[in-house]
């Protein structure tokens, strides 16, 4: 990191802890001069955070879709407080396996993400794709620990 980071990957899940995150992003961002890439995992597209009741059930990926990528460009208009426009990337899938799969095609240096801070109980049983990603990913993670749930 002589030179600073020159590419920074930022998954989110559009929890309340994702803003946090950002905040560092863009603080990484402002002080590297790097590029930016804001990344979402669509697991489910039946999930309420998508809105699923606005449309027919035949709609809810092509919907979902949409509904995650006004979200992503609100919440980088929102955190990411750089000058620099973000890259926008909406997956399909196991969130883990695509974050991974991204982070191979982006080749980012950096990634900065949140996580829910669950109690070891929940996490034992759930697991964590914020440890997976550090444990597994090509490059330093830089966590931004939320408040337990």
């Amino acid at each position: 990191m002589v030179d600073g980071f020159k590419c920074i990957m930022v998954p989110i899940d559009f929890s309340t802890h994702c803003d946090q995150a950002a905040e560092y992003a863009s603080w990484f961002v402002q002080i590297s001069k790097a590029a930016i890439h804001v990344v979402h995992v669509i697991a489910n597209p039946a999930d309420a955070v998508y809105e699923p009741e606005e449309v027919p059930n035949w709609d809810m990926v092509d919907h979902a879709e949409k509904k995650a990528r006004q979200m992503i460009e609100a919440f980088a208009r929102r955190c990411v407080k750089a000058h620099v426009s973000p890259e926008i990337h909406v997956l399909h899938g196991d969130p883990y396996q695509k974050l991974m799969e991204a982070a191979r095609e982006i080749h980012p240096d950096l990634i900065v993400m949140s996580t829910r801070g669950r109690g070891s109980v929940a996490h034992l049983v759930i697991g964590s794709v914020t440890e997976k990603i550090v444990r597994h990913a090509p490059c330093p993670v830089f966590v931004a620990h939320g408040e337990a749930e």
